[in-house]
């Protein structure tokens, strides 16, 4: 991996903070089911997210702007990270980016930003916060249309495993088709984990009929 210590300007408040950034890094490993990454990447999650030393402004980068008002920043539901009770420093950063990605109608990346903190959850073994996270992420996709794009719709499957809906599961994706063969094998095996009861992480490559190579 390669990184490099890049100044940005914050987009809300003008403060010029340093951030180190990922330049280059090396793919490797298999991905989980919720696209967690295996490898190097997975051990760099702290550099997903840059908070304003200022503000407390988290995005991507600083230089995003924040399509509300600031003081949308020193509200209640930011500061308190919606309810969601953490002391945890990268978990905070990753729930409120996903806070402001969803006052910037940026629901992709909103549904990311707290499924990163449903990540570092389980790796603190904190699974009731990390439900928390995945059921926030659950409910972006269910109130909007991201679910039209079908990786979407598959994410959707995994949220609903791992946070124990196993029936819903099975209703919505038992007799779903994707036309893209992966997509479809993966989904049936998310039905099948939860027909087993199996809420626990696993790899794309514990998908039937599915081969990696790294």
């Amino acid at each position: 991996m390669e990184t490099e210590i890049k100044k940005v300007v914050c987009s809300v408040c003008g403060t010029v903070s340093s951030h180190t950034v990922i330049t280059k890094i090396q793919s490797g490993g298999v991905p989980e089911l919720d696209l967690r990454p295996d490898g190097e990447h997975r051990n760099t999650m702290e550099l997903w997210v840059m908070e304003c030393p200022v503000c407390s402004y988290c995005n991507n980068s600083l230089e995003i702007p924040l399509d509300t008002r600031r003081r949308y920043l020193r509200s209640t539901e930011y500061t308190t990270l919606g309810g969601i009770e953490t002391d945890n420093i990268l978990v905070s950063r990753f729930i409120r980016k996903a806070l402001v990605n969803l006052k910037n109608r940026n629901y992709a990346e909103a549904v990311k930003s707290y499924l990163y903190g449903a990540w570092v959850f389980d790796d603190l073994k904190n699974t009731a916060s990390a439900d928390e996270c995945r059921i926030e992420a659950i409910s972006i996709l269910e109130n909007s249309n991201l679910t039209d794009d079908d990786n979407m719709m598959l994410l959707k499957a995994d949220l609903l495993r791992r946070t124990g809906q196993f029936d819903k599961v099975i209703s919505e994706y038992g007799e779903k088709y994707f036309d893209q063969p992966f997509l479809l094998l993966a989904s049936q095996y998310e039905v099948r984990l939860s027909r087993d009861g199996d809420s626990s992480a696993h790899k794309m490559s514990d998908i039937p009929g599915v081969e990696f190579t790294t």
